[in-house]
């Protein structure tokens, strides 16, 4: 079963990371075999954010699912090179 996500926005204060972090949540709790998350119109991540898209990959890796990023603007491409996340994610 596939789900996806379409997440927007500055995920950097309390309420949109909130949002934001039981979507994912919710949807991997789901049991998808794969979340495919829609970043086209995420202009930012904090980094809570960032270790819940991080905790998501892990616990959908650890059922053999995958978790795609699509849709990645160049300027979270590079936020996720400077990290060295694009070793652990899928983006696509």
């Amino acid at each position: 079963m596939e789900k996806k996500l379409s997440l927007k926005g500055d995920v950097a204060d309390i309420e949109t990371w909130d949002e934001f972090s039981r979507e994912l949540t919710a949807a991997v709790s789901s049991g998808v075999d794969r979340l495919v998350l829609d970043m086209e119109r995420v202009t930012y991540l904090n980094s809570s954010a960032l270790g819940s898209i991080v905790n998501a990959q892990r616990k959908i890796a650890e059922r053999e699912g995958e978790m795609v990023l699509v849709n990645v603007s160049k300027k979270l491409l590079q936020f996720f090179e400077l990290y060295n996340l694009t070793e652990i994610l899928t983006i696509g």
